[in-house]
């Protein structure tokens, strides 16, 4: 915030008014304080001064003070536009945003040539999602000032929102021409470099960044997401990590990088849950005591569950979700969904009837979110993604429900206040008990049932006979794809004549990506011929349709598959899998486990090899396998919902009654 006098009635001091502004705008914040205190005993009613005692308790973060005295300002001098202005942005810190709005429209309606006045109310739109209006406030900030640097920034950030990708490019550049030095901006760009997949681009846009200003953290988180994308895993570790060093309390960086370890080989369960105990114990941003007290019904004949999630949609959380949702709701319980972000899409219409009530809750406060919760009586509140992206864990902290739950996360959240982990034999071994700070419920069968696609696609015949080759298959994230994946998958690709084998993933768009797998796969003495690598689909159902010509699915590892795993089972395609030793790792096995298809889990690389030359030598069992795969699997717990909503629902109840006795 820079200070001037503006359009205020002036009844002080000029010159030490002037003065006044001058060490504020030099951040010699006390100075000034000591000033003013000194002009008042002169002048108890000078709008300009409250006003700029306003901005220096502001710069205190003494919110409340300064929103009195700004007050003061206005009730001496109603024309006062900068007062309003100012006001504006002290409801905006404290995110009191429809109250900011009107103050700032109020500055405009006495001052139209005040760029400012449109930038930070383009800023408060964009807080609420309305990205259309912030846009034109944007602009005719930059009409008042061509040269608007952080307007330039602001109007590149609302146009990503819009999906205007090439547009948002253009103007973050704009802003680091108008302010050479302007590393908020070069982050920025680097992330969208990163969204369009133009990894190298992205590297050079936070690197600069970070040399520009190195104590930022975010630019050190942005390193840590490209460093990651780029299959560095180790190096990701160490930028989430400075980010952390940076800013004690980042929980978005905490996430990302208990989400990035999960990827690599050498993972050390011990570090893993240090990081996940430190999450807990520095993200509490609410730093007050909260007043709040519990509202849950005493006596349930229902059990009103929360449920929290960025994911109700066109998503792996969504498919694993849906049916389970469905089932549940038929029995003893209210559902509320508290969702982190809204889905638009193709498959997110079936999830708002569940619900009793939906709160949205991506612009909303932690503290807003916790008083919600304790207003709705939650019985049990239940987090269903853990640290990947968008999660709101650091509401979990301040336990706003008597019972907390995890559910379809990645591992330990770390966050002593949730209760319960649920998991199965199979995911949560007794022997990994150590892993977890949570007490880990376990299912009787599998941990998570998948949803039937709501649309009908044929499984053709094996695609072997035609061939006369065999054609492995993956369909999974790249950076899944590691260097020691592709070496295993080359052994088998040489062991097994004139084999080939399909990647299909949207990454793979991008040449450079593309290109970067055919490398890998020519240092392992396989020809690029043997290789298809195939893009984005349009739709989930063209998606599917990539099983056709596939014959086995090869699961890669440490962050195995699962969603992709479960899609090949219905298509027909059976998945050789890697037993693990750890969370994510152990997907394969339980999903193979839960279809009685032991001779596809490997307990060894070796193991891996031969049991894939092997399987895939008998085209006969293959071509049985095929036809009557989908039917077994439908008959399972993997898709069975009916029989999973009966274990789930049963599990709720329990941890409901064992809370009641110690009441």
């Amino acid at each position: 915030m820079i200070l001037d006098k503006g359009n205020a009635k002036n009844n002080s001091d000029e010159k030490e008014i002037e003065n006044i502004i001058k060490l504020f705008n030099s951040n010699k914040i006390n100075e000034a304080e000591k000033k003013i205190k000194e002009q008042f005993k002169k002048n108890h009613n000078s709008p300009i001064l409250f006003n700029i005692l306003g901005a220096i308790l502001v710069n205190k973060n003494n919110i409340d003070q300064a929103i009195i005295n700004y007050k003061k300002s206005i009730e001496l001098d109603s024309n006062y536009a900068q007062a309003y202005n100012n006001l504006g942005i002290a409801f905006h810190k404290i995110h009191r945003t429809d109250e900011a709005i009107i103050h700032y429209k109020r500055a405009i309606e006495l001052n139209k040539n005040f760029a400012e006045f449109f930038y930070n109310l383009g800023n408060a739109l964009r807080d609420q999602n309305k990205f259309t209006e912030s846009v034109e406030c944007f602009r005719k900030a930059l009409q008042i000032k061509s040269t608007y640097a952080e307007a330039f920034n602001s109007l590149a950030l609302s146009q990503e929102d819009l999906g205007k990708k090439k547009e948002a490019v253009e103007n973050y550049k704009k802003a680091i021409k108008a302010k050479p030095d302007f590393a908020e901006a070069y982050n920025n760009l680097g992330k969208l470099y990163l969204d369009k997949l133009e990894l190298n681009e992205s590297l050079s846009c936070i690197e600069t960044a970070i040399k520009l200003k190195p104590s930022y953290e975010k630019a050190y988180n942005s390193l840590g997401n490209v460093l990651h994308n780029l299959g560095r895993f180790d190096d990701a570790t160490e930028a989430f990590e400075k980010a952390i060093n940076i800013k004690p309390d980042y929980a978005k960086a905490y996430s990302n990088l208990l989400f990035n370890l999960n990827y690599k080989l050498n993972f050390n369960s011990e570090y893993y849950l240090s990081v996940a105990k430190k999450f807990n114990k520095n993200c509490k941003p609410i730093k007050k005591k909260l007043s709040f007290n519990y509202n849950y019904e005493k006596k349930p004949k229902k059990i009103k569950l929360g449920l929290m999630s960025a994911d109700f949609g066109n998503h792996p959380g969504g498919y694993f979700t849906l049916s389970t949702l469905r089932e549940i709701r038929k029995k003893n319980f209210e559902l509320i969904a508290y969702s982190t972000a809204d889905r638009n899409d193709e498959f997110s219409f079936h999830f708002r009837p569940l619900f009793s009530k939906w709160h949205s809750i991506e612009t909303k406060t932690d503290e807003e979110v916790v008083g919600q919760i304790f207003k709705e009586g939650i019985h049990i509140l239940m987090d269903l993604q853990g640290h990947s992206a968008k999660n709101r864990l650091p509401i979990f902290i301040h336990k706003p429900a008597p019972i907390q739950a995890t559910w379809l996360g990645q591992g330990s959240t770390g966050i002593s206040e949730i209760d319960y982990f649920i998991g199965s034999k199979h995911i949560t071994p007794e022997d990994e008990q150590n892993h977890y700070v949570e007490e880990i419920i376990r299912l009787p069968e599998i941990s998570q049932c998948f949803t039937v696609p709501d649309f009908d696609l044929n499984i053709n015949s094996l695609p072997a006979i035609k061939n006369k080759f065999i054609t492995f298959g993956c369909v999974n994230k790249i950076t899944k794809i590691n260097d020691e994946v592709i070496s295993l998958w080359s052994k088998i690709l040489t062991s097994v004549s004139n084999a080939k084998i399909i990647i299909k993933n949207k990454d793979l768009n991008n040449k450079n990506i593309s290109e970067n797998i055919f490398l890998k796969f020519e240092k392992n003495n396989i020809n690029r011929n043997r290789i298809i690598l195939e893009g984005e689909s349009k739709t989930r159902k063209d998606l599917l349709g990539i099983y056709s010509k596939i014959d086995i699915c090869l699961d890669p590892f440490p962050f195995q598959g699962n969603t992709s795993t479960i899609e090949a089972i219905w298509m027909g395609v059976p998945v050789i899998v890697l037993k693990g030793n750890r969370y994510l790792f152990h997907f394969g096995e339980s999903i193979n486990s839960n279809l009685q298809m032991y001779d596809w889990i490997a307990e060894s690389y070796e193991d891996y090899i031969s049991k894939t030359i092997k399987l895939s030598s008998n085209i006969d069992n293959l071509s049985k396998i095929r036809k009557n795969l989908r039917s077994k699997a439908l008959n399972s717990p993997v898709f069975d919902s009916q029989r999973f909503g009966d274990n789930f629902s049963k599990t709720l109840w329990e941890m409901w009654k064992k809370f009641e006795l110690k009441q």
